[in-house]
């Protein structure tokens, strides 16, 4: 991770052109050019020449961004604006001993003690041995949830699963800014895998999987999803299924999905308006900004209701606790994984 100023050439070839405007969910709902990327850059870069300093109103808007990066893929400079945002935070984080303060209990209760428990009720078994071997990276969502599902497509696939005691990824760290926390985590999952000398990574996790991608390019990392097109393996449901699909943010091999999606044997998706827009996890600890934060929600759940789909599914954790945490009970959020492995 850079600092600040070293994303001065970056921030400066923003061309404020406004195309990030039609697709930031935040500017759709505020139409405040200080909460989508182009407003943001002209704050930043005041921040950069010493004209603004990093304060708790400068801090709002970076953390009414909700890290979807909708704006950076349609941005004609291809510009990471996540990246940016995260090193502002970074600056942030020195400067404010509250967030220091909010990370701790973060990491030792949230990702540390209440994971700990959760993983007591977590479904392991053992992997079938084959001569391809691959690394399961599960991050929290494996923890909780066990290997069990990874195991058996896997194994289906001819294909050994490898289940270390993996860490998080820390990518909650890295967008809250605390990169000492972040960095450990990365540390600790590259002593891993050069323990065990195999550099292929499978995931189950969106998120997990952009963030341990950019560990190291000595890594081959591939959502599980992947793994099954690739194998031509076949599914089919025991019963009749309906479902939708919320995309991830963070994935990047959405045609793989799609394609289980359509061929799965009694798998009846129907695609919802929307299915590739943010899910507003980000939003969901932002108490202050519940009347905004709750349109982003309100969006969402409307888009599944009007699928006439009981059931969402999605391949990231965070996704699936937003989904769940603003059903109103008017649909079940799984992970298509889960999914998949109870249901065939």
């Amino acid at each position: 991770m850079k600092h600040l100023a070293e994303y001065k050439e970056e921030i400066h070839s923003c061309s404020k052109c406004g195309l990030c405007q039609s697709v930031c969910p935040i500017y759709k709902i505020t139409g405040n050019d200080c909460t989508v990327s182009r407003g943001m850059f002209i704050m930043l870069r005041g921040l950069i020449k010493g004209d603004l300093k990093m304060t708790n109103r400068l801090n709002r808007y970076l953390d009414l961004c909700l890290k979807c990066g909708a704006c950076s893929k349609f941005c004609p400079s291809d510009i990471d604006v996540t990246d940016i945002i995260a090193s502002a935070k970074a600056e942030y984080f020195k400067l404010h001993p509250l967030e220091k303060i909010i990370s701790f209990f973060q990491k030792y209760f949230i990702f540390g003690m209440g994971i700990s428990i959760l993983k007591l009720l977590s479904h392991n078994i053992k992997s079938k041995k084959f001569e391809k071997k691959v690394i399961y990276f599960g991050g929290c969502s494996g923890k909780i949830k066990g290997n069990k599902a990874v195991v058996k497509l896997l194994n289906s696939c001819n294909i050994e699963v490898i289940t270390p005691n993996f860490q998080c990824c820390g990518i909650s760290f890295y967008v809250r800014g605390d990169m000492e926390s972040y960095n450990n985590y990365k540390k600790n999952f590259l002593a891993i895998v050069e323990k065990y000398g195999i550099t292929d990574i499978v995931t189950t996790c969106a998120s997990c999987e952009k963030t341990v991608r950019s560990f190291s390019q000595d890594i081959n990392v591939k959502n599980i999803f992947e793994y099954i097109r690739e194998n031509g393996l076949k599914l089919k449901l025991k019963k009749k299924k309906r479902v939708t699909f919320h995309k991830p943010c963070n994935i990047e091999n959405y045609d793989d999905i799609k394609w289980i999606l359509d061929n799965t044997e009694n798998l009846d998706y129907i695609e919802m308006q929307g299915f590739d827009e943010c899910c507003g996890l980000n939003g969901i600890s932002k108490i202050k900004e519940y009347k905004i934060m709750s349109r982003v929600f309100g969006a969402k759940r409307n888009n599944i209701i009007n699928s006439g789909a009981k059931t969402v599914l999605t391949s990231c954790l965070g996704c699936e606790t937003a989904l769940s945490f603003y059903s109103l009970g008017r649909y079940k959020a799984e992970d298509f994984t889960e999914f998949l492995v109870k249901n065939l």
